[in-house]
């Protein structure tokens, strides 16, 4: 082999070695959902379903790392109650894939629990905006007793896990454990609450009977957000229902907090 067809073989190989690193490569929407659903998300931009004694899932992305998660959660959790959100974000300039600034920058964001401090939802019931979140921290542990600063990366770690404390209106103060999994094209965020959740002196949710679900997909020029909440709640008559509408609200509001951090690592914040 002479001089050159060395050089440019060489080449070739430091050229594929690099790509990983240099470009992310994304999904397509129409490999995640089936054709109507995609359809259907690209002309409302939004879908949500809640069910009560139906422990099964009907718009999960086909992406085994996300499947294989909420198949474990729910075998663990056994829920009465389930909520499923799609959303789509598109992404500005019609960006093909997400760069390396942009993976960080979400990713950071997404970390940033403690700007979910004041987060509002709108409740249908009073008919009016109210604060979801009073509180919202990273601890030190799963009692939860010093509050630390968010994480900050330059890269996505492939797996990293937190302890949140956080203060809300209808279940009080408590602990959860936010995992994150970082993969080429896809963030998956899971969190489990630490603490029971109560109503008053009423215990609505116990222990790890809560699991939230969220995966943000790159499908080119578009983010597709799948968010998935699960529990098992008090049969007591009136408490199912008020958990229920609590955690489609909170889904909703954490949907609108992600779209505030996208704006953010897409440089759309004004």
């Amino acid at each position: 082999m002479n001089t050159k067809i060395m050089g440019k073989v060489f080449f070739l190989m430091v050229f594929f070695c690099l790509l990983p690193s240099l470009y992310v490569f994304s999904l397509s929407l129409e490999s995640l959902l089936p054709e109507d659903l995609a359809k259907q998300l690209l002309a409302t931009g939004a879908i949500d379903r809640e069910r009560f004694d139906t422990p099964s899932f009907g718009m999960v992305p086909r992406y085994p790392p996300l499947e294989q998660l909420l198949e474990t959660s729910r075998r663990s959790v056994d829920p009465n109650i389930t909520v499923e959100s799609l959303r789509i974000y598109k992404k500005p300039l019609a960006q093909s894939n997400w760069g390396a600034s942009e993976r960080a920058g979400l990713f950071n964001g997404i970390c940033s629990v403690s700007t979910l401090k004041g987060l509002e939802y709108y409740s249908k019931s009073r008919n009016a905006m109210r604060v979801l979140f009073e509180t919202s921290a990273v601890v030190d542990g799963p009692a939860g007793k010093t509050p630390l600063p968010d994480p900050v990366f330059g890269s996505p770690p492939p797996e990293y896990s937190i302890y949140v404390r956080q203060k809300d209106l209808t279940f009080g103060d408590n602990v959860y454990q936010f995992n994150y999994f970082a993969h080429e094209s896809c963030f998956i965020v899971v969190q489990e609450n630490i603490t029971g959740l109560n109503y008053g002196i009423v215990n609505v949710i116990g222990k790890k009977r809560l699991r939230s679900a969220v995966a943000v997909f790159d499908c080119g020029p578009y983010l597709l957000v799948y968010a998935a909440s699960m529990a098992r709640a008090s049969m007591l008559p009136g408490m199912r229902q008020r958990a229920g509408e609590s955690i489609a609200n909170r889904a909703n509001a954490l949907l609108n907090w992600f779209v505030q951090k996208a704006d953010r690592a897409y440089g759309k914040e004004s």
